[in-house]
């Protein structure tokens, strides 16, 4: 399969940032302010893990200062290395709550705020996580929960509306910059520029290593494994596996990788990608079905030549490319009944 036949969205890529290296690298090149104060009422709240560890994540849950009836409230998922503050997440956030959407930030286990109430770590498919976190914000959201991770948040995010949602209240998903295939996706960003990518990632997973406080809750061991690991699979070998009971890292991307659970998906979910992500390979998309996945009614693509990883920036814009598309899709297509996209 070409990349014409997936790429169906186009980006209006600014003059001298059509690079995907670029565009992934911009925020840290020309950082922006996305205040939150001014457009929402917030409240900083705690939810409880359920799986006996004690383990607590830390939220902000934002109320817009001009709020739309019947809007579902949108939790936000960040990625590897990212947290509630990360630029991405508020961006969002603030393009949401403009709208008249309430917000979720989160901190995932081990994140954050949350690395000083939790012990456990967050990983790519820790969907019961995001359950706890659902349940315990559902009374809040009369117009149910809408769904948009990025990166790793976004392969937990496929994965998570890909499952069984049982008693909730999820009414759409979006996901950016998601790796469908973990494993093609860490050795992919083993090779990517000498593995300037991989040593970014190391570096974040090493730092977590010796935080203080709870944080992961590295035993000796364990945080003497992470600083002798030099690439992410090393890292989930030696920590993410036994942790979470799985053989190996190749076990734990077999059960984890999004890519498999878009076919069972049943509410409306928005896969936004880049051809030119630098930290996630193309292969995996190229590898699906898109149009017998689209023939079931409940997802759709914007699939895009340039963009870079959850980059998107444009030139004159107040927000990220992906942050309309995504705010356009919640409105057409978020409701109380789950119900299959438009044609």
């Amino acid at each position: 399969m070409v990349m014409a036949d997936i790429v169906n969205a186009a980006f209006p890529t600014p003059l001298g940032w059509q690079r995907g290296h670029l565009q992934s690298i911009r925020s840290r090149v020309l950082p922006r302010q996305w205040p939150l104060a001014d457009v929402s009422h917030v409240q900083q709240v705690q939810i409880t893990m359920h799986d006996g560890s004690g383990d607590r994540l830390a939220a902000h849950v934002h109320r817009p200062r001009k709020p739309m009836p019947g809007h579902p409230l949108v939790v936000l998922v960040h990625g590897l290395g990212g947290s509630m503050e990360s630029d991405y997440i508020r961006a969002s956030a603030r393009g949401l709550l403009r709208t008249g959407f309430s917000v979720v930030r989160v901190d995932l286990r081990g994140a954050g705020r949350s690395g000083d109430h939790s012990a456990g770590l967050y990983h790519a498919g820790r969907t019961e996580d995001l359950r706890d976190l659902l349940r315990q914000v559902r009374d809040q959201a009369p117009g149910g929960i809408a769904v948009m991770g990025f990166s790793l948040g976004g392969n937990a995010t496929l994965k998570l509306v890909g499952e069984p949602l049982a008693d909730l209240p999820v009414v759409a998903a979006v996901a950016v910059s998601a790796p469908l295939d973990l494993a093609t996706g860490v050795e992919h960003l083993h090779h990517m520029l000498f593995g300037m990518y991989e040593r970014f990632v190391m570096n974040g997973l090493r730092e977590d290593a010796e935080r203080p406080g709870p944080a992961a809750g590295f035993t000796a061991a364990e945080a003497a494994a992470v600083r002798r690991a030099r690439t992410v699979v090393e890292f989930d070998d030696a920590i993410t596996a036994p942790r979470n009971g799985w053989r190996d890292a190749a076990e734990y991307y077999a059960v984890n990788s999004s890519g498999q659970y878009l076919a069972r998906i049943t509410v409306p979910t928005l896969v936004i990608h880049a051809i030119d992500d630098p930290m996630i390979p193309a292969g995996p998309y190229r590898a699906i079905d898109w149009e017998a996945i689209e023939s079931q009614g409940w997802v759709r693509r914007a699939i895009t030549p340039h963009g870079g990883h959850v980059g998107f920036h444009e030139r004159g814009r107040a927000y990220p490319w992906y942050v309309p598309q995504a705010i356009r899709f919640f409105q057409a297509t978020a409701g109380p009944q789950h119900r299959p996209i438009p044609a």
